[in-house]
C-alpha cells in the first residue's frame, strides 16, 4: 500500500525549513500528527532519553509538535502480543502519521530529515550523510553493548561487576578511536568550522549532536581530558546553542541521561 504524505516542496520556499515547516502545519490543520512511540519507564524507575533522543532532536529543532507515547502496556501490545498491520516494525523507537509507521532509529532520522529539509544539497552528500549517520548509530550501539557482556538484553544493574572489564576495555581503545573518526570526519567539510555534511544543517549533525552529549555524560574524564578533539568539543557548543535546541535543553521535555550504557 502506498501511503501519500503530502511532502511539503522546501525548494520553492524561501523562508528556513524550520519556519516553513511551522507555517505548513499551521494551513493544514488536517493533517495526522506526527506520533513517536519510545519505551517508558514502570512508576519508581528513572527514564532515560535512550535512542529516542536522536528522533526527539529533528523535531526540536525542525519547530514540529508531536505526541510521544512512553506506556509500557501499549507498547507490548503494539510490538509483542498484537498484530499489526500493514508494514511491520520489529521495536522502538518508531514514528507514526497517520497509517504510515516507520522504525529503526537510523532510518527514522533519514527520512525526517528529509521531510523537515534538514537534508543535504547533493546527491553525493547524501549518500556521505547516510554513511555518517549509520556510523554514528553503530558508535552508540557499541558504547551500549559494553555496559551489557554477558547478556545484550538484560538490565546493567543485573551485571554490573561481569560487564566492567567490557567498559574499561571501550573507555581504554574504542571510545577514542570513534571520537578520532567523528573529528576527522568533521574537520573534512569547512575545516570543522561549520556543519558535518555541506554547507547547512542537516539531520546528521543532530546525531552527531546526541552521540557526543551521550559521551561526555557516560564518560566525563575521558571526554574531558581528551585534547585531540577540539572540534567536536565546539560544534557540540556551536550547536548546543542553537535557539530551538537550548530551549529544548533547558526544558523539563529534556530528560536527564540515565547514567548507563549511554542512554
Amino acid at each position: 500500500m502506498i501511503v501519500s504524505l503530502n511532502v511539503y516542496d522546501w525548494t520553492s520556499d524561501p523562508r528556513s525549513p524550520a519556519e516553513a515547516m511551522r507555517s505548513n502545519i499551521a494551513m493544514s490543520s488536517e493533517e495526522p500528527e506526527w506520533v513517536l512511540y519510545y519505551w517508558g519507564c514502570p512508576p519508581g524507575v528513572k527514564p532515560f532519553p535512550g535512542r529516542g533522543e536522536f528522533v526527539r532532536l529533528i523535531f526540536e529543532e525542525a519547530g514540529v509538535k508531536f505526541r510521544e507515547v512512553n506506556d509500557f502496556e501499549v507498547l507490548k501490545k503494539l510490538f509483542f502480543t498484537e498484530k499489526q498491520k500493514g508494514f511491520y516494525a520489529f521495536a522502538p523507537p518508531m514514528i507514526q502519521r497517520g497509517k504510515f509507521r516507520l522504525s529503526q532509529t537510523s532510518v527514522i532520522c533519514s527520512y525526517l530529515g528529509k521531510q523537515f529539509g534538514l537534508w543535504p544539497e547533493s546527491e553525493e552528500d547524501q549518500w556521505r550523510a547516510q554513511q555518517l549517520n549509520i556510523t554514528i548509530h553503530d558508535f552508540i550501539a557499541e558504547g551500549r553493548l559494553a555496559f551489557h557482556g554477558r547478556n545484550p538484553v538484560e538490565s546493567y544493574y543485573t551485571q554490573k561487576e561481569e560487564t566492567q572489564p567490557y567498559i574499561d576495555r571501550f573507555v581504554a581503545t574504542r571510545l577514542p578511536r570513534w571520537l578520532t573518526h567523528l573529528e576527522t570526519a568533521l574537520k573534512a567539510n569547512n575545516d570543522g568550522q561549520g556543519f558535518v555534511i555541506g554547507g547547512k544543517l542537516t539531520y546528521v549533525d543532530l546525531g552527531l549532536l546526541h552521540v557526543l552529549r551521550a559521551t561526555e555524560s557516560q564518560f566525563p574524564q575521558a571526554w574531558a581530558s581528551n585534547d585531540s578533539i577540539p572540534l567536536l568539543k565546539a560544534f557540540k557548543a556551536r550547536l548546543s546553542a542553537r535557539p530551538n535546541l537550548a530551549a529544548y535543553f533547558n526544558s523539563d521535555r529534556c530528560v536527564p541521561f540515565e547514567g548507563n550504557s549511554m542512554m
